[in-house]
């Protein structure tokens, strides 16, 4: 059997074992990790600003935007503030707080939910950040 070969039955054994629910996980940090990226991107802040406002070493914001980080909700809501964003949503009282994103990127909208009221947009060169909160449900 070739190196090619068992290196490619290796990796096959190994993601057999990863559970759907372990899957959707992953996705959802891969998710988290590229949205904090976005808005970092958005507002103009390297890595290394982004850092300092932070409060954090570049490797510790490496980590972060990797995609494998755990974020505790302490870490999850001083983001949200910095950030000025909302990443995950709580619900109280009948009301619910979200973030909805559109990016117009090389002439393509890539459009993720946007409401057609409540909205605030803000205008970054040629990106747009739309947000709503407070909704009634």
């Amino acid at each position: 059997m070739s190196n090619k070969n068992q290196n490619s039955n290796i990796l096959s054994d190994i993601l057999s074992e990863i559970t759907p629910e372990e899957q959707e996980r992953t996705n959802k940090r891969m998710l988290l990790a590229a949205r904090i990226d976005d808005v970092r991107r958005i507002k103009g802040w390297n890595k290394k600003a982004f850092a300092e406002i932070m409060g954090q070493q570049p490797s510790v914001i490496t980590k972060w935007l990797s995609g494998t980080h755990n974020f505790t909700t302490d870490t999850l809501f001083e983001l949200e503030e910095k950030l000025g964003i909302n990443l995950i949503q709580v619900e109280k009282e009948g009301k619910t707080s979200e973030i909805n994103l559109f990016f117009q990127l090389k002439g393509q909208e890539i459009n993720e939910g946007i409401h057609n009221s409540g909205e605030d947009i803000q205008i970054y060169g040629d990106q747009f950040f739309i947000s709503q909160t407070s909704m009634e449900c």
